[in-house]
């Protein structure tokens, strides 16, 4: 799991030389979690009112990981990792089910616009649809996971003689 020191957005009224890196806005300081795989861009953001070294918050998740590795139903181990910080030490992740609004910014006039986004309640519309087991089978692939379910398919081929020519 690679750790990130924590950071956080520039203040509104910071000066223009910006915010540096782990201070706080408003006395909320932020942490990141990414899965291990380096090639995947998959992580989540934690906020918390206390700022930890980073050894310290090293220490939490590396505790918080040893108790759920074995047992998590969340989608990833990431997402498991942060509901048991949430849990043990009031962080408060940015996932997307608590997403209030999405907008997608452009640089044309008229074209910024709202986004659809899987926020509270957006899964309401798939209940009753089947889940894609390929779907299933790479999501359990990328976060770790043994695939359950994995199907085989044997099938026995035929060369076309009309294709050598």
């Amino acid at each position: 799991m690679t750790l990130m020191t924590p950071v956080s957005a520039p203040h509104p009224i910071a000066s223009s030389r910006g915010a540096q890196r782990g201070d706080s806005l408003r006395g909320v300081y932020f942490y990141e979690l990414h899965e291990a795989d380096d090639e995947l861009a998959i992580g989540i953001t934690l906020a918390h009112d206390e700022a930890f070294a980073p050894s310290e918050f090293l220490a939490m998740v590396e505790t918080a990981r040893s108790r759920v590795i074995e047992t998590f139903t969340e989608e990833t181990l990431i997402e498991a990792i942060a509901a048991e910080l949430e849990r043990e030490h009031d962080f408060a992740a940015a996932v997307d089910a608590r997403l209030v609004a999405a907008v997608g910014v452009a640089s044309e006039e008229g074209e910024t616009r709202l986004l659809v986004h899987e926020g509270v309640g957006a899964h309401a519309a798939d209940e009753g649809e089947e889940e894609d087991p390929d779907l299933a089978i790479a999501e359990a692939l990328l976060s770790g996971r043994e695939p359950i379910g994995l199907r085989t398919a044997v099938v026995d081929l035929e060369k076309n003689e009309s294709l050598d020519s």
